[in-house]
């Protein structure tokens, strides 16, 4: 499924994302996750297991994981 083909509803700003526009956007379709670019939209997106996703998060919330 082509980014263009999911409806722009159903990708959101990750809670990750700066003040300063350094912005994921994240969408859940048919329980995968796609991230995305939300500066470069139309260069597609990367697609992660629900699994790696949460341990990425957890991973940046801890600290763990840095963020640039």
């Amino acid at each position: 499924m082509a980014d263009e083909y999911l409806p722009a509803g159903r990708w959101f700003t990750s809670s990750y994302s700066t003040a300063t526009g350094e912005c994921v956007e994240v969408a859940r379709p048919n329980g995968a996750v796609w991230v995305r670019d939300s500066n470069h939209r139309g260069e597609g997106h990367m697609n992660v297991t629900p699994s790696a996703w949460r341990a990425f998060v957890r991973g940046v919330a801890s600290g763990r994981v840095g963020v640039e």
